[in-house]
């Protein structure tokens, strides 16, 4: 793999990519080869008869023998290619919503442990307009506004479409190793900052004893090892101000540029998921947006969303999740060791 062993030098890998490599023909999509329904249909009942909790399901307990050469096709281009998949073909309609929910995370748990995506204790995720707004105690998923580009707290998001909206609602995403090469090339004197990175408020997700803004800064950009990764949520560093936090001009000026870096038509990946239609991302390379979408009486935009963690991803010290509630982090057992080696990284 082409990554730079230290800062500085430009991505060339399969990370870099833009909106020409993946037109809009759905033509790099992905379909669900038909062996693989075949073992998903077969491994459901004995899931459903062992009703585990989410978090405890295993690739052993949903067996896929025919599946083995796809999978790792898919964790590779997660992994080692451009950090996201879009696969066609399901079976949404074959399913009541329970067994497709059901069938959907014991796929998913051969890309990673299912993880909790919030202090509700939720780990299979209906994503709906149940009419929330953004906000520093409000989650993206339960209204239908726009959402910032933002990496998630796992190593994957996941996301099963079972019904589109009528308009809008589409999924959009960019590659951070384009956000990190425009920076590089334009405007290198931000790289510190962005290097140095930024307190993350948690919005009502942390601990009851623990402050609502991140002790710790978290890096924009960062290299672990040779592996580059970006950590980018917009909103979360701007809530930190009711908290007292502040944010300078300059760190203002480098987040302005990235954000609009981010705008820039040309690397943005825009794709209209279609029911049926499973879409795994790599929080650690790729960000994510939605369109703003609008549901009508006979037809509102559903889908399932999963986070995985994956012990075998790349890793870029404190886990996404402990901007939230460390407890969850797939860091945990590591935890101190990891926070040990941020230890230089100024407040």
């Amino acid at each position: 793999m082409n990554i730079p062993a230290n800062p500085g030098d430009v991505i060339t890998d399969a990370t870099h990519w833009g909106r020409d490599d993946f037109p809009d023909d759905r033509s790099w999509v992905r379909p669900i080869p038909d062996w693989v329904i075949d073992d998903i249909a077969k491994a459901l009942p004995g899931l459903r008869e062992r009703t585990l909790h989410p978090r405890d399901i295993r690739p052993e307990h949903f067996p896929l023998p025919r599946s083995g050469a796809f999978l790792a096709e898919v964790n590779g281009h997660l992994e080692a290619g451009p950090g996201f998949e879009l696969l066609s073909g399901f079976p949404v309609d074959d399913f009541s919503y329970e067994d497709t929910a059901l069938a959907y995370t014991g796929l998913a748990a051969h890309f990673g442990r299912i993880s909790i995506q919030s202090h509700l204790d939720e780990y299979v995720v209906d994503v709906s307009d149940k009419g929330e707004k953004m906000g520093t105690g409000a989650r993206g998923h339960y209204g239908s506004e726009s959402l910032p580009f933002h990496a998630d707290g796992a190593n994957t998001v996941t996301l099963l479409c079972l019904q589109t909206a009528p308009e809008g609602g589409e999924s959009l995403l960019v590659s951070g190793a384009a956000i990190y090469n425009a920076v590089l090339g334009e405007h290198p004197e931000y790289l510190d900052i962005l290097y140095r990175g930024f307190h993350h408020h948690r919005r009502g997700e942390q601990a009851p004893d623990e402050a609502p803004v991140t002790p710790w800064r978290s890096p924009v950009f960062s290299f672990y090892g040779d592996q580059f990764h970006i950590t980018y949520v917009r909103p979360s560093i701007n809530y930190c101000e009711v908290e007292g936090t502040v944010i300078t001009e300059a760190e203002n000026r480098a987040l302005d540029f990235v954000d609009s870096v981010i705008a820039r038509p040309e690397i943005q990946v825009s794709m209209s998921l279609k029911p049926g239609d499973l879409q795994l991302v790599n929080n650690f390379v790729v960000l994510h947006s939605r369109t703003e979408y609008f549901d009508t009486p006979k037809q509102q935009r559903r889908l399932i969303r999963l986070w995985l963690d994956n012990p075998a991803s790349r890793h870029n010290g404190p886990g996404k999740m402990d901007w939230y509630m460390p407890e969850h982090s797939r860091f945990l057992a590591t935890r101190g060791h990891l926070l040990e080696g941020f230890a230089a990284l100024p407040n």
